[in-house]
């Protein structure tokens, strides 16, 4: 893990967290634990603490550490935790992992390729080399117990972070404990990340604060009197690091000198002491140090000696010098070593001259280049060391850009950023500076940096000569997508493409219909279907005249889109031109080579988003399906994750919920990673479905709740309808009235599907609030929502309303034929689970007309059939009316998913709460360890006992003692 740690004292109830996280790892659970606090405070000694008790617990511990100076190298704390145990375990520990995998874990542990000989993975689909990471730590801990322990995570470079946050959203299986360190409020968002898993209850936040004075005489020992230990209290204010620091310079020094250590954020009598510490060694070892402050932490003695320009004759001694000082110390790997402290470090290198570690830096680059380092290594270096005008410095940190921006791209808009301030300013390198400017703002913009890529291209486009009309165009457009999409500035994103057309005039048709297609997209999104068709249409003409095939594509995808969204009244013939528009649309997508589709991968997308909001729901997913075959090929794996978005919500529609399931997980995933607000919004919004069809009611909710929050309330957000329908779900119709409102009801904004669903959900709101007369105006009112379609789902969706208030007026045959009549339309459009809903609906009508018989068949049917999708709560409706005529079905237990065993039917949650009831643990002591209300956890824990079929407590843990054998 580390260099030598000293005694532990006064983190009693730190230890018990950690103990109880243990057990849960062993019981079979995965965990995540993280330690916060301010320098010093203890956070590196207490991970050390958990690195030894988890293997003297039999686990597997593996460490690793993030350095404030070293944070330019794509996934270097993975490589640090994980490349000594996967060069160990090598092919067998690998193929355990999977072939599929490989490619994407070669891209962040190079040692995979060297054990392989497996290429990395060329997509730039980020997510998935988390997963791959994820994935390896499940196979480390399937012989025994996994801890992973990762120091100073606030220093990790970008790569590395989001890998461990999305390790936080989901950790792995089984067996897998993650601890975190980091200085509190320096990673908001992996704060924030790890804040999220311990509300949802998969991790725990142990925030340390500074040691009694109790514990701080007990860390000091005997050999200090009374007055000197309150002194250093005092001073101190309960830090470990700074009380030993201060415990180790004896008395205070009488001189006010103010060392030139920087801004470390501990006290001055601190900052002094480390001071002396540096002060007190000979020329030689403190060059050495200086040098090993410069190449990193941990360090080989070699590399430290070239950038300390010490002689290799006098680097043992030096070497010796400094551990004697106690300023560094071995670490469990062999010929490297560790500063005491991070902060021991960052005081070395503050104290060396400013032009010394300049040339130290330089020196440094020239022995990796020796070695044969990678360019991002070496580029480390080079960044500190060059000059303005170093073209050979400007040249060796672009191609570390060019190598990092597909998986690692916030790293490479640092290297542009950084090759741009060394650029000359003259104007013969202009062209070298828009390249830079490009590169930098594609990069920012795909590690999800919205504003920051909105600034560069704003900069890039002021740069751009008048008569430069194709360049400036690509600039424009993506500024556009920017404003409108990211940054929600409709308003400067129409002023900037309306007068960069306006600039155009009439002799590039192609170009206008491009920026006309950014406009469209704009209009769009603010619920101007009509305006946004009418440019679409326009960009489509435009793109014709131009013989540009792919934009003409894409220009008419977006115009069929827009043309079924835009109508609202119940009109067959302007029904059969927009279905028309969207078959001519897709005969020429479809007649798109791959080639060419590729320039344009949103052409799939929109024409995928057509079809299923219009119902043709197989047509959709084989759109969606070609546009990831697309951009997969071509290398474009920032779309990925929008096409799996979509053809997840195309299987949920289709009733093929697990491969939805894992489709929106990987696309939220992506989202989570990239910071794309949209795809993350969209996957919630699915989650939420798909959990209501489960019978997981209450992550429908969590679900809905977290679409809002990620886009807030605007025109077209599906989050009022679908949390809405969670809380009626749950039995809170008032809850789902409140949003309901919120929302603005039935919005012209949402797409077609979307308006149905509303009208649907807002007639069961109001009849569960005896609001009949307000219940049946949505109902009657969704034909014309959904321009006069009654075919398919939409005909589902519109017999599911209607039916819901002829019951409730007492019309109970009426109800029962045109439930039936829905699921028809349903089944023929292949909407699997809006068939088995309306079917529920006709069986519970035809009993409310004693039609005893008919009823039972069909809801019999309706529930093997829903039984058969794995939509569970929606066929617990069916077996609720069921019971009414006396029977009493027996659900069978849901299909296991692809881990197996009896847990398998349980949500993540269920799995936690089945954990610790097994523990023997009661809901109140349930409650405080997931830091949940007791009354959820009663929720939880009797959905546990349905799923597992067993009828008490008891049962769960001897159901789980069998699932689980005994450790060895």
């Amino acid at each position: 893990m580390g260099v030598t740690a000293p005694l532990l004292v006064g983190r009693e109830e730190e230890l018990r967290v950690i103990e109880r996280a243990f057990e849960v790892v062993e019981g079979g659970g995965s965990r995540a634990v993280g330690v916060t606090g301010e320098p010093g405070i203890g956070k590196s000694r207490l991970l050390a603490e958990m690195a030894a008790r988890a293997s003297k617990r039999g686990h597997l511990a593996v460490g690793g550490r993030a350095a404030e100076l070293e944070r330019d190298v794509p996934f270097s704390l993975w490589v640090d935790a994980l490349d000594e145990e996967v060069g160990r375990g090598g092919g067998e520990l690998l193929a355990g992992v999977g072939d599929e995998r490989l490619p994407d874990l070669a891209v962040a542990l190079p040692v995979v390729s060297r054990v392989t000989g497996v290429e990395p993975a060329a997509t730039g689909e980020r997510h998935r080399v988390a997963r791959a990471v994820r994935a390896l730590l499940q196979q480390l801990a399937a012989a025994q117990p996994l801890s992973v322990l990762l120091d100073d995570v606030q220093w990790a470079d970008p790569a590395s972070a989001e890998v461990i946050g999305l390790l936080l959203h989901r950790l792995p299986e089984v067996g897998v404990l993650l601890a975190l360190g980091a200085r509190a409020g320096r990673v908001p968002v992996l704060e924030e990340a790890w804040h999220a898993a311990a509300r949802h209850g998969t991790a725990d936040v142990l925030e340390l604060r500074p040691l009694s004075r109790d514990a701080v005489d007990s860390l000091l020992g005997h050999g200090v009197g009374p007055a000197a230990g309150a002194r250093l209290y005092r001073e101190s204010g309960g830090n470990p690091f700074f009380l030993q620091a201060l415990a180790g310079a004896g008395e205070p020094a009488t001189s006010h000198a103010q060392p030139a250590l920087g801004a470390l954020g501990v006290p001055r009598t601190v900052m002094m002491a480390l001071a002396g510490e540096i002060g007190a060694l000979d020329d030689g070892a403190r060059l050495f140090v200086q040098g090993a402050a410069v190449v990193g932490d941990p360090f080989e003695a070699s590399m430290a000696a070239a950038a300390g320009d010490v002689p290799p004759a006098e680097a043992l001694e030096a070497l010796d010098a400094v551990l004697a000082a106690d300023l560094a110390r071995p670490t469990d790997a062999p010929s490297r070593f560790g500063f005491r402290h991070p902060l021991v470090r960052r005081a070395v290198y503050e104290a060396a001259g400013g032009g010394w570690k300049l040339a130290a830096h330089a020196r440094a680059a020239e022995a990796l280049a020796a070695r044969g380092a990678s360019v991002a290594e070496r580029a480390h270096h080079v960044a500190r060391a060059a000059h303005p005008g170093d073209l050979a410095a400007v040249e060796l940190l672009a191609q570390a850009g060019e190598q990092t921006a597909r998986d690692a791209p916030a790293t490479a808009a640092g290297w542009y950023a950084t090759a741009l301030r060394l650029l000359p300013g003259t104007p013969d390198h202009d062209a070298r500076r828009v390249a830079f400017l490009q590169a930098q703002g594609a990069a920012l913009a795909a590690a999800g940096r919205a504003v920051e890529a909105r600034d560069v291209f704003r900069r890039l486009l002021a740069m751009l000569p008048a008569d430069a009309a194709a360049e400036r165009v690509a600039v424009a457009a993506v500024l556009g997508e920017l404003e409108a999409l990211w940054t929600n500035n409709a308003e400067g994103a129409r002023r900037l493409l309306e007068s960069e057309r306006a600039a155009l005039g009439d002799g590039e048709p192609g170009l206008s219909g491009a920026l006309a297609l950014v406009l469209a997209r704009e209009r769009a999104v603010h619920g101007d279907h009509a305006g946004a068709e009418a440019l679409a249409d326009e960009a489509q003409a435009l793109a014709c005249a131009a013989g540009d095939r792919a934009l003409e594509g894409e220009a008419a995808a977006t115009a069929a889109d827009e043309a079924h969204c835009r109508l609202r009244r119940d009109d067959p013939d302007e029904l059969a031109s927009v279905d028309a528009k969207i078959a001519a649309a897709g005969a020429l997508v479809d007649a798109l080579p791959d080639e060419r589709a590729a320039e344009r991968p949103q052409t799939l997308f929109w024409l995928a988003v057509a079809r299923v909001f219009t119902g043709t729901l197989k047509p959709a997913h084989a759109a969606a399906e070609r546009g990831i075959g697309v951009v997969r090929a071509s290398g474009q794996g920032l779309y990925v994750p929008a096409f799996v978005c979509v053809r997840g919500w195309i299987d949920a529609k289709l009733g093929r919920l697990d491969a939805a399931e894992a489709d929106i997980e990987e696309s939220l995933e992506s989202a989570l990673l990239s910071g794309n607000p949209q795809v993350a919004y969209w996957s919630s919004i699915a989650s939420s479905r798909i959990a209501l069809a489960r019978g997981s009611v209450e992550e429908a909710i969590e679900h809905g709740e977290a679409a809002w929050e990620r886009i807030g309330i605007i025109e077209y957000s599906q989050a009022g309808y679908t949390l809405a329908d969670a809380r009626l779900a749950a039995g809170d119709p008032n809850g789902a009235l409140a949003v309901l409102e919120a929302f603005g009801w039935v919005q012209p904004a949402l797409w077609t599907l979307d308006r149905l669903k509303m009208s649907d959900v807002a007639a069961r709101v109001l009849l569960a609030l005896g609001r009949l007369e307000e219940a049946e105006e949505f109902a009657l009112r969704a034909p014309a929502e959904a321009g006069g379609r009654r075919t398919g789902i939409s005909g589902g969706v519109i017999a599911h309303a209607q039916a819901h208030v002829l019951l409730a007026q007492g019309r109970p045959a009426q109800a029962a034929e045109l439930a039936l009549t829905g699921a028809a339309a349903a089944e023929e459009g292949d909407a699997a689970l809006w068939a088995g809903r309306c079917r529920t609906l006709a069986g519970d009508a035809l009993l409310a007309d004693g039609r005893v018989d008919d009823a039972r068949a069909e809801l019999r049917r309706a529930a093997t059939e829903l039984e058969e999708r794995g939509a569970w709560g929606y066929r617990d409706d069916a077996l609720r009316v069921l019971r009414r005529l006396g029977e009493r079905p027996r659900p069978a237990r849901p299909a296991g998913r692809a881990d197996g065993g009896v847990l398998a039917s349980l949500t993540a949650r269920e799995r936690e709460v089945a954990a610790l009831v097994a523990e023997g643990q009661t809901n109140a002591q349930v409650a405080a360890r997931l830091h949940l209300s007791e009354s959820t956890v009663e929720k939880h824990v009797s959905r546990v006992l349905a799923k597992l079929e067993v009828s008490t407590r008891a049962g769960v843990v001897r159901l789980l003692s069998r699932e689980r054998p005994p450790l060895t």
